[in-house]
């Protein structure tokens, strides 16, 4: 197992010794002494990492809880209490969105956070997420667009092509909340993650959410966990460090533990035949030292006896040249190749003029130019890896 994966954390804070002991009941009882900045720097790792809530649930219940400092517990339990409020108003939002592309005919397959909620944490309002992803048959983009479009969502300005991206994000908004739909028709915008698993392969095997509806179907849990492996090296690859969320990890995590033997030969098989054996060992190797995860020691030889020249594992140690390189050596033609570079470089012309607010079609070669130095400046290390074009990776 790899040992020292990265991670969003200083090496050996404090906020990461209490925050996996208290994700792990192994430490539940507050340290001593602190001050109100590790009280803060405390909260703010909890935010950042997706695991307030989830705090709260293990704490809270303990007789340790009323030894926490005031400040900390009143900042969990109103994180919280918002995290349950907003997963009521969007449990209501996804049902009425599966529902609705249900009746059109649209066949669909929940994808990362929203389904696991309901079917591996305790409590739905547990696993925080900011959008549902969904996963369609290619010929049903245009018939999904309408049906979102009738219910009040719309499309942000982005970059689309037959390459480029392979999917559409909807976004809604009905008071104060936020409801975005990401539309994929296949798993992952990376030319080496896109072929992993075909919509058809996905809902062949999928599980009912029965508390979404009759029309919520999900991965099933070797595919889960391959994507929630895929997720996270394409997050290490536009995030840096921030890419190991314990949130994520703790999905990992929970798959991992209700696992089955079959379940476990599917995986491997998955693995293998996509080629992501290293990114599997290396997601993990950060859960096991996030939470003691157990898993099958013949999986974890078979991976580590992987060759280290698989595509996928180029997004353990990625720069903005080896991702696109790699991207490039994904695809099976040079006419590919060359789309895949125009659509990336040379993006529509109505993107360009809104992403700059720009109204004068006479100013399209200068944005152009203006797009072309920033990308170049990116793929050289000095722009910010966060937020990466194109390959940016779904934040929930």
């Amino acid at each position: 197992m790899r040992p020292s994966p990265s991670t969003g954390f200083a090496p050996g804070s404090r906020e990461e010794r209490l925050l996996h002991g208290i994700l792990r009941d192994a430490l539940l009882s507050w340290p001593a002494p602190t001050d109100a900045a590790f009280e803060r720097r405390f909260l703010d790792a909890c935010h950042e990492h997706g695991v307030a809530a989830l705090v709260h649930h293990h704490v809270k219940p303990t007789s340790a809880w009323q030894d926490w400092p005031v400040a900390v517990r009143e900042g969990l339990a109103r994180e919280t209490a918002m995290q349950a409020a907003l997963d009521m108003l969007r449990e209501h939002e996804v049902v009425a969105v599966l529902e609705g592309l249900h009746a059109a005919g649209i066949e669909t397959v929940l994808l990362k956070g929203t389904p696991l909620a309901y079917s591996h944490y305790a409590a739905p309002a547990l696993r925080p997420r900011c959008d549902t992803d969904l996963l369609i048959p290619a010929a049903g983009r245009a018939a999904t667009a309408r049906v979102l479009k009738a219910m009040g969502y719309v499309r942000p300005n982005a970059v689309r092509g037959r390459l480029v991206s392979y999917q559409e994000s909807f976004h809604r908004k009905a008071g104060r909340v936020d409801h975005v739909v990401d539309v994929h028709w296949r798993i992952n915008n990376s030319q080496v993650f896109a072929k992993a698993l075909s919509f058809d392969a996905a809902l062949a095997r999928s599980v009912a959410i029965p508390k979404l509806g009759p029309a919520a179907r999900a991965l099933c849990p070797p595919h889960a966990l391959l994507l929630a492996c895929m997720h996270r090296a394409a997050h290490l690859y536009a995030d840096g460090g921030d890419g190991n969320r314990l949130i994520w990890l703790h999905d990992i995590h929970l798959l991992a533990n209700a696992m089955a033997a079959e379940e476990w030969q599917q995986f491997r098989k998955l693995c293998t035949a996509a080629q992501m054996r290293r990114i599997c060992l290396d997601a993990f190797a950060a859960t096991h030292r996030a939470f003691a995860t157990v898993l099958p020691d013949p999986l974890l030889e078979e991976l580590a006896a992987a060759s280290p020249r698989e595509l996928s594992a180029e997004y353990l140690h990625a720069t903005r040249w080896r991702i696109l390189l790699t991207d490039l050596r994904a695809l099976a033609t040079w006419r590919d190749r060359a789309t895949l570079l125009g659509e990336a470089c040379f993006p529509d012309a109505d993107y360009v003029l809104a992403r700059y607010g720009a109204h004068n079609r006479r100013s399209l070669p200068w944005l152009y130019l203006r797009r072309a130095i920033a990308g170049i400046g990116k793929l050289s290390g000095f722009g910010s890896v966060r937020g990466a074009p194109r390959l940016d990776a779904d934040a929930q």
